[in-house]
Formats: structure tokens, C-alpha cells, sequence
């Protein structure tokens, strides 16, 4: 779907905006996508932008309407929030010995659940975020497993749920995946 150019350029764009905001650990965050393959992996093998280079093209896409919808927001909340959502796909998303995707089941996974991963993982890296970034991160996908949620994990979702960050991401992460996340049809 996506040429070898328009891959590296992704890539490029996405490392200038995040070293832009001159978090402290964010060349450890660098690292860790360019060694995981975040920049060529797709976001999925069976849903929105599941072809190659797909994950980084979806952030781009996340952080260009976050960009539009949520533009009274800083521009750091916007870059880390778009770009470090879905962190806790590098790992999940691997190449099998012959050069196919697979997608990891989470109880495979050392850290399990989507945003909780994601968090966990830049934590990992000392990557410094503020409360609001790591909440619009944990919860980015909305409560729909909430039930399976402790108290305070529960406290934690609706304190953060009214973050203009949160619904802005939010929202940007649905509209992307479901408005830019499917092949493009050949015309004729």
C-alpha cells in the first residue's frame, strides 16, 4: 500500500516532531520504534490500516485531525498523544520466520490490555508525559472494558474522560481508523 519513500518519510516526519518536544526520554522512545518496527509494521492484520507502514500512517493521520479538531490544544499533547497511543503494538505485530505479519494474543504478552500497555511501555523507557498525556494514552480506546476494571481504575477513567486531550484523541483515533484505515480501490 504504501511505496519504500513514503515509508521513510513517515518516519522522518514523525522522529522531528517527537524530538521536538525535547521530552526527557524520548531518544529512548526513538530507539524503541525503530527497533520494533513501528515505522514499517501495519496497526493490524485484520482491521484499519493493516498493510505495511500502516501503524506510522495511521499516527500520522491521528495526529493531522488532532492536529485540526484539537488545534487550542499544545502542540506537545498532540505529538506524543498521536504518535505514542498505540506504542503497545511493537511486539504485538511481528514478522514470522517467513515474512508474514502476526498479531500477538494479549495474554501472550508480558504487559496486557491496549492503553495500559502503551503506558507501561514509555514508562519503561523514562519517558517523562504529564497525567493528562498518560490518561488520553491509557484510555485512548474509550471504557469498553470497564467492567473488568478495579475501582480506581474505573475513578481513573472517568477523572480523565473529561479531558478535552482524552475525547479530542479519542475521537481522532476512531475517525482515522474508520475514515482512512481501509485500501484505497483500484480504479479502472
Amino acid at each position: 500500500m504504501l511505496s519504500s519513500k513514503e515509508i521513510e518519510d513517515n518516519k522522518e516526519r514523525i522522529i522531528t516532531l517527537l524530538k521536538s518536544t525535547e521530552r526527557e526520554g524520548v531518544d529512548n522512545v526513538i530507539k524503541y520504534l525503530e527497533d520494533g518496527n513501528f515505522f514499517e509494521m501495519p496497526s493490524s492484520i485484520s482491521r484499519h490500516h493493516n498493510w505495511e507502514g500502516g501503524l506510522a500512517q495511521h499516527c500520522l493521520g491521528v495526529y493531522n485531525r488532532l492536529s485540526t479538531t484539537g488545534d487550542s490544544l499544545p502542540s506537545d499533547n498532540r505529538i506524543i498523544t498521536s504518535f505514542l497511543h498505540d506504542i503497545c503494538k511493537v511486539g504485538k505485530i511481528y514478522k514470522d520466520k517467513d515474512g508474514s505479519w502476526e498479531e500477538r494474543k494479549d495474554e501472550e504478552l508480558e504487559i496486557p490490555g491496549h492503553g495500559s500497555r502503551s503506558v507501561k511501555i514509555l514508562e519503561n523507557l523514562g519517558f517523562q508525559f504529564t497525567p493528562e498525556e498518560k490518561g488520553a494514552i491509557r484510555w485512548h480506546m474509550g471504557g469498553w472494558k470497564i467492567g473488568e476494571k478495579k475501582k480506581e481504575e474505573i475513578r481513573d477513567f472517568f477523572a480523565t474522560k473529561k479531558s478535552d486531550l482524552w475525547r479530542l484523541l479519542h475521537n481522532a483515533d476512531r475517525y482515522d481508523a474508520s475514515h482512512n484505515g481501509k485500501p484505497a480501490k483500484a480504479s479502472n
